[in-house]
């Protein structure tokens, strides 16, 4: 059986490795927020389905859902794109 994740490239968070995943975004207008997050990134791209954003940083704090966004500190499969962002 085929899992129905997809194939690629990824990255598994923890160990102070953390994701801001942000999805249905305007990549032209993106969320303050993201933007927010930028001078302290370690990286950014746009997620695999083209209308998101993932935005790495260093961080340990619990993971959340909450308002369209997410954020993952650990025990989290990222599947990466490499189309970094913003260009």
């Amino acid at each position: 059986m085929r899992s129905k994740a997809g194939d690629g490239y990824g990255i598994m968070l923890g160990d102070g490795l953390a994701c801001w995943d942000f999805d249905h975004v305007d990549l032209t207008s993106p969320p303050a927020k993201a933007l927010e997050l930028l001078p302290d990134a370690i990286y950014a791209e746009v997620s695999s389905s083209g209308h998101g954003l993932h935005v790495f940083v260093e961080s340990s704090e619990s993971s959340f859902r909450r308002a369209g966004v997410e954020f993952y500190s650990r025990s989290r499969f990222i599947r990466m794109t490499g189309r970094r962002w913003p260009k």
